[in-house]
């Protein structure tokens, strides 16, 4: 075999190899279809050329011991670029006026919930559910509001900012039995961090909900410190979802299923005030 074809023989490999699992990591933690077009080629040329003028398999002849390096070179290179992505810390501008409120997080829209002042908000995902009771620790609920969950992806920032600008009034960690999501109690017991972030006239709530693969989720302030919008306030270390608790006075700019990210995207804007 010459060395062109067993450089398209390689190639093909690759690909099949980096498409499959990409495949898999969309089907498991729903990452965005993109990628499959962004990282997964990227991954397989870089592979297949490596080992190919590596290890030359058109002159030795290993071709077993070339398909297993391949396989294994494919899996590296895309964990690597995955935890680049991941740990990652964008420089963004907030663009959002003073009414309006930014994502705390990067990922998908996955439920949109009004709440009413004596329903306290529960975080799901799936039929698992976890109920949010330490938020009745503040005012932020007397009023209802809007509930809005926001799904993160390994390929997805893990970051996470403040919504508004004002004081952290509340912030309390539970430590959790690191079980996995599959569990219809995970998120029940897994680690969560709430807090409440309040100025001259709003509270936002936030909540980091970890995977059982997370350590710690770590937090960057304390309460009774002032942020600014957009400002990073704790980081899940990996994560699954950050639950958004918005008053009941202002509109949703988001709909269910839309990818977010941190920073930049409005999520919501307060109604105008009518006489």
């Amino acid at each position: 075999m010459g060395p062109i074809s067993s450089l398209l023989l390689i190639i093909i490999v690759s690909l099949v190899t980096s498409t499959s699992l990409y495949s898999y990591l969309r089907r498991k933690t729903k990452i965005d279809s993109r990628y499959l077009y962004i990282d997964n080629p990227s991954v397989a040329s870089l592979s297949a050329l490596t080992v190919f003028f590596v290890f030359k398999p058109y002159l030795s002849g290993h071709w077993l011991f070339t398909v297993i390096a391949l396989v294994c070179l494919v899996v590296f290179l895309a964990f690597a670029l995955t935890m680049i992505r991941f740990w990652r810390v964008p420089r963004r501008r907030v663009t959002a006026a003073p009414g309006q409120i930014v994502s705390p997080a990067d990922g998908r829209v996955i439920y949109i919930r009004k709440l009413t002042g004596d329903v306290i908000p529960e975080s799901v995902k799936g039929q698992r559910t976890s109920r949010l009771e330490e938020l009745t620790k503040t005012s932020l609920l007397n009023e209802g509001g809007w509930h809005i969950g926001i799904n993160m992806t390994p390929f997805d920032v893990h970051k996470n900012c403040a919504p508004i600008s004002g004081e952290v009034i509340f912030n309390r960690h539970y430590n959790g039995k690191f079980l996995s999501l599959k569990d219809e109690a995970s998120q029940g017991e897994n680690e969560r961090n709430t807090y409440v972030i309040e100025n001259d006239d709003t509270k936002v709530g936030v909540v980091q909900i970890a995977s059982r693969l997370v350590r710690r989720i770590d937090t960057y302030v304390k309460e009774g410190q002032e942020v600014e919008k957009g400002e990073w306030i704790g980081m899940i270390r990996f994560g699954s979802q950050v639950d958004v608790i918005i008053p009941p006075d202002f509109s949703l700019t988001v709909d269910i299923g839309q990818q977010v990210y941190a920073v930049e995207t409005i999520i919501a804007e307060k109604n105008e005030a009518t006489d």
